[in-house]
């Protein structure tokens, strides 16, 4: 019988799987805006800011699972990006039902159970975040960023990728500096200096 892990593991190192993703959750941010819009009366103003809620939760929560799901959680998260550590190009990503299995429930229950108006289009944000997070991660890794604020957030990736407990946030520094782990060149170097 096979390990659940190392299934999950293959199936998270295909190249369909990967790209499976993209069109998985631009799906789910398609649905949830369609659900606020045509079954909810609030207004487009209010759907808008609804989705920059949604924008910054999701920048939260790109900390958050670096952080702690992905570097210190359970071993499937730790050994999924453990492989992108040792294979940064390589085509790596959750396998793509994940996110409609622990999304669509719970907006049915919130938005449709619940009947909370606007809850879909918070949704729909952090699925726009997400979506923004994967294709700036995967541009990192694989193209020349052009501009010089993009240039200096893959310039930190990297550092990420040498020191693995410094700058969790990929599309912000903003989380590494209020939880502290924003890599300082200064800091490091007064390290490495009282270690001698």
């Amino acid at each position: 019988m096979t390990n659940p892990v190392s299934w999950l593991l293959r199936v998270s190192e295909s190249k369909t799987n990967y790209w499976a993703t993209y069109v998985v959750d631009f799906s789910l941010l398609s649905f949830f805006l369609y659900w606020d819009a045509t079954r909810t009366s609030i207004g487009a103003a209010a759907m808008m800011a609804l989705l920059a809620l949604g924008v910054f939760a999701w920048t939260l929560t790109e900390y958050a699972f670096h952080r702690w799901v992905y570097h210190l959680g359970f071993a499937i998260t730790r050994a999924g990006h453990e492989k992108h550590h040792e294979g940064p190009t390589a085509y790596i990503a959750m396998p793509f039902p994940v996110t409609p299995i622990l999304f669509l429930p719970i907006q049915w229950v919130v938005a449709v159970q619940l009947s909370a108006h606007g809850f879909s289009s918070v949704l729909a944000g952090f699925f726009g975040g997400f979506i923004g997070y994967s294709f700036m991660h995967h541009s990192m890794h694989h193209y020349k960023m052009p501009f010089a604020w993009l240039r200096h957030l893959q310039s930190q990736h990297r550092i990420h990728h040498a020191i693995p407990d410094a700058n969790f946030g990929v599309t912000m520094r903003f989380w590494d500096r209020i939880f502290g782990t924003e890599f300082k060149k200064a800091k490091a170097e007064a390290g490495q200096a009282s270690a001698h």
